[in-house]
């Protein structure tokens, strides 16, 4: 790849470091760790149930777990029995506020560090 091609990637690329620093800012601070954890519980709870009981794959299964949670419910997927419909209202309950809670605490960590940077960067005038 010549610098030409590297060029136009840089404000992704630092896009997707600043989110990554984003997401240890999670991981680190004491009052959102378990947020991560959580949600991975819930994915694993899902997939493992949907793998169980509607007779799927574990990839179909974690698909749906992850499809359901984010609330993009592409609909190619879907519980078929009473037992896993009124699981799935339960999870989607659930899962749905944890969800927020992370991204929310991964947004309110990329909003404070971006913050940060502007406000240690030394003002030049033009």
């Amino acid at each position: 790849m010549d610098l030409a091609n590297a060029v136009p990637m840089l404000p992704l690329v630092l896009a997707f470091r600043g989110l990554a620093r984003a997401v240890a800012g999670v991981w680190h601070d004491p009052e959102t760790k378990a947020l991560p954890f959580v949600a991975a519980a819930l994915v694993l709870t899902g997939t493992i149930f949907y793998w169980r009981f509607e007779d799927w794959t574990i990839i179909q299964s974690l698909y749906f777990s992850v499809v359901t949670l984010t609330t993009v419910g592409y609909g190619d997927l879907h519980p078929t029995t009473d037992g896993t419909q009124i699981f799935t209202i339960f999870y989607i309950l659930t899962g749905i506020g944890v969800f927020v809670a992370l991204l929310a605490s991964i947004a309110q960590q990329y909003i404070a560090q971006k913050a940060e940077l502007r406000s240690s960067r030394p003002r030049t005038r033009l």
